[in-house]
């Protein structure tokens, strides 16, 4: 039984016998152990993941050309009082000449309602989806352990994006688990990831502790308080977390420095009238930009820059959302963003057809474009003391792991309420990965 962690961002796999302990080299591409959780689906039904995903993404579609055709997905039949039926043709465009389709942030969408998607006429849901790169990462690591792997032992986040209620998450783990069948699993348990973050971190005590652990990933962050103790089960005390994390700071980013690069602020025709509003904030969330990708949108964009107060603008826009610039600019201000925790300024510069971006951003505008988040996150934290009985000085050392656990106001938080000689790391990246990994040998030595 492998241990796998299937993140908003990332993912990773690791085994467990008793003694060692190996985190795998999941990406073939290039042979680290952390993954990218990101599909590839193309055309023809091809499936990449990882980086491998991303670097087919951006050759086959930057600046490629476009062929937008309307096509026929269904029948509207509307009927009226006097008995008159009238059927209309239901049709949506579609770029003729796509490849293929970059996906991410698939787990974030589980405890939504969000269903399916249809792609190149065939309809896939999201738990088919999901298996299809849960069903690549079984495979590389059937090939590195050479032998079939058929368990696994699937981290969990305590409240999964956009989960509203206890039932919400159930559903989301229900669907999870779903993709796992489909991927192959034949057996399929679930473990919180922050009591796999525990799990790991116990490795390196020599006695009983209370502990809060802070799992700050892509998607959202979770809270755990445990009493922990060598070799033996954590005793959960109490659990938490919001929906906030990485990717909700990279939006902030794009929303507060980015959008006047793109039309925000720009007045068009005589009544200089702004853009509408949803053209301009589909730019925070890459994955929309698609839908703007039509032949109305475009000759609407023509009209306005005719006649716009800043035309260059708007020919970014129109760069942005039909050379397939939106995936590559999130990545850019996910480094950006990366770069701060180390230095107090960054200058994001991002180039494409008609983009030529140069944006100062220091890290206090940062902190102040997320300081409605960060607010959420000290109240989260206090809750789930609250919710254990524990006051700040009870707590013996706060366990850190998750992509988003390094940013400096992250840790000026947490330093202020349990002071910076409790804050543990316990690998960002792969911490809870390598719980997992111990958990699953657990889970089968007590089966």
């Amino acid at each position: 039984m492998i241990g796998m962690d299937f993140g908003t961002t990332n993912s990773g796999i690791a085994t467990y016998d008793g003694q060692t302990l190996r985190v795998l080299p999941l990406d073939p591409h290039t042979g680290r152990s952390v993954m990218r959780s990101v599909l590839y689906l193309t055309r023809e039904g091809e499936t990449h993941i990882g980086q491998r995903a991303i670097d087919l993404y951006n050759t086959q579609n930057v600046n490629r050309p476009r062929r937008m055709v309307r096509k026929v997905i269904g029948h509207v039949v509307m009927e009226f009082s006097d008995g008159l039926h009238v059927q209309t043709d239901a049709t949506v465009e579609v770029d003729d000449l796509e490849p293929g389709r970059l996906l991410r942030s698939l787990k974030s969408a589980l405890a939504t309602g969000y269903t399916h998607m249809t792609l190149y006429g065939k309809q896939y849901s999201l738990e088919a989806l999901i298996a299809r790169y849960l069903s690549a990462a079984r495979q590389r690591a059937s090939q590195l352990l050479d032998r079939p792997v058929t368990a696994v032992l699937l981290g969990r986040p305590v409240r999964f994006v956009d989960a509203e209620t206890e039932a919400d998450n159930q559903r989301a783990e229900d669907r999870l688990r779903q993709a796992a069948q489909l991927a192959g699993f034949e057996q399929v348990q679930f473990a919180f990831e922050p009591i796999a973050a525990a799990r790991s971190y116990t490795r390196h005590i020599h006695k009983p502790q209370i502990v809060l652990v802070y799992d700050f990933g892509g998607g959202t962050l979770d809270l755990t308080a445990l009493h922990i103790k060598p070799k033996a089960p954590a005793e959960v005390l109490a659990i938490g977390g919001v929906g906030i994390a990485g990717d909700r700071f990279d939006q902030r980013i794009i929303e507060n420095a980015l959008l006047p690069h793109f039309g925000q602020g720009v007045t068009w025709g005589e009544k200089k009238l702004p853009l509408p509003r949803d053209l301009i904030e589909r730019v925070a969330a890459w994955e929309g930009l698609a839908e703007l990708a039509t032949l109305e949108t475009r000759a609407f964009l023509h009209q306005v820059q005719r006649n716009c107060s800043h035309p260059a603008r708007l020919y970014a826009l129109e760069s942005l959302i039909f050379n397939f610039y939106g995936f590559a600019l999130t990545e850019a201000v996910e480094q950006s963003k990366r770069r701060l925790s180390d230095a107090f300024f960054d200058v994001l510069r991002f180039e494409g057809h008609a983009i030529d971006i140069w944006q100062l951003i220091t890290r206090a505008q940062f902190e102040r474009f997320t300081a409605g988040e960060w607010r959420k996150i000290r109240e989260a934290v206090l809750a789930v003391l609250a919710d254990a009985n524990l006051q700040p000085d009870q707590i013996d050392a706060v366990v850190q792991t998750g992509g988003s656990s390094h940013l400096p106001a992250s840790i000026a938080l947490l330093s202020e309420l349990f002071g910076a000689e409790k804050l543990v790391v316990e690998d960002r990246f792969a911490g809870v990965t390598a719980g997992l990994g111990i958990l699953a040998w657990e889970a089968l030595q007590g089966a």
